[in-house]
């Protein structure tokens, strides 16, 4: 099936943008100076230009905490994103998609990625691709980037949500 490849401007999950090359797909992740308990994930509308809160992230000391979608009621990460448990909790993330499957984000290699949970297959639906930075140092050489199976797009709302909790679960973990 085709992908799409939705490339992060920054590393920072807090304050960046998601999108494709031509901007149809275009999520914005803000958490503003003067409201830091609160991360809003908005997606732009390709045909009227306005964007739609789709997401708010709660945060206490800089991690998020609970999470609300399309203006519902907060609820805490561990119901959206499950309760870690083991030494390498932090590396899983298990979700429910709008279409009403559950979705499990896993390590494997240098990727993360996102399968069904009941596919047998395991083939992912979506991956991260991390940095690459010239010399490790200086400036990037490849921005980081999530391979999208089409067949996600529907859900790509709780995809790009549980992606953004489960990045501040990594590195929260391996603090």
């Amino acid at each position: 099936m085709p992908t799409q490849q939705l490339t992060l401007t920054t590393t920072n999950m807090r304050n960046l943008v998601i999108a494709n090359k031509s901007d149809v797909i275009y999520y914005e992740i803000v958490t503003p100076r003067w409201e830091k308990d609160v991360t809003r994930i908005s997606r732009k509308d390709p045909n009227t230009r306005a964007f739609n809160v789709v997401g708010e992230l709660r945060n206490e000391f800089e991690r998020p905490v609970a999470v609300r979608m399309y203006g519902g009621e907060f609820r805490p990460v561990e119901d959206f994103l499950g309760r870690p448990s083991g030494e390498d909790a932090f590396l899983k993330g298990k979700f429910q998609g709008k279409d009403g499957r559950s979705y499990i984000w896993r390590v494997k290699g240098r990727h993360l990625e996102l399968v069904q949970e009941d596919n047998s297959g395991n083939t992912p639906v979506a991956v991260f691709h991390p940095h690459k930075r010239y010399l490790f140092v200086l400036r990037m050489s490849r921005h980081p980037y999530l391979e999208i199976d089409a067949s996600m797009l529907d859900a790509l709302d709780s995809v790009i949500i549980s992606f953004i909790l489960i990045q501040h679960r990594r590195r929260d973990g391996c603090k």
